[in-house]
């Protein structure tokens, strides 16, 4: 039986226990019912224990991954740099080989900027962001603010 059918049964039956005559045979079926949301629950939770380890695994990989990712780019871009000294201490802007052709070509102008001396019209207003670290210490210490709240939520714990 699907764990929400269970909690639905069990859930009617608490409320048929209201009636003292069925209550003393409803007791028994309750208890079964438990037990078998017990064991469902239990198997979901080995089930979420099993794929948070693959996922730990993948996490893992993935940064095994990047990281070579990154030394292998890191190790393209010295190659280019070396290549470009080389060819500029030569005086080359070309070399044309069997498969491949490398020349040095003009990038186009990037700005560089010096905030603290560039005018105002030439900046971007940010918006504001609510500082929730600080609402919640207020919040937390009884003070009311329009416009914030404590919110309780409920997560599942398996230990």
């Amino acid at each position: 039986m699907k764990l929400y059918v269970l909690a639905e049964t069990y859930q009617s039956l608490l409320e048929a226990m209201q009636d003292e005559e069925q209550a003393i045979s409803l007791a028994d079926t309750l208890e079964s019912i438990e037990e078998a949301i017990d064991a469902k629950v239990e198997n979901i939770a080995k089930v979420i224990k099993t794929i948070d380890g693959e996922v730990k695994l993948l996490k893992e990989e993935e940064q095994r991954l990047a990281s070579r990712r990154k030394a292998l780019e890191a190790r393209i871009d010295g190659l280019k740099q070396y290549t470009l000294s080389t060819l500029e201490q030569a005086g080359l802007t070309k070399v044309k080989g069997a498969l491949l052709t490398v020349g040095i070509r003009n990038n186009r102008p990037s700005v560089v900027v010096d905030e603290s001396e560039l005018p105002a019209e030439f900046l971007i207003p940010q918006p504001p962001k609510p500082d929730k670290q600080r609402l919640y210490e207020l919040l937390k210490d009884g003070q009311v603010i329009t416009g914030a709240r404590l919110e309780t939520s409920h997560s599942l714990s398996i230990r």
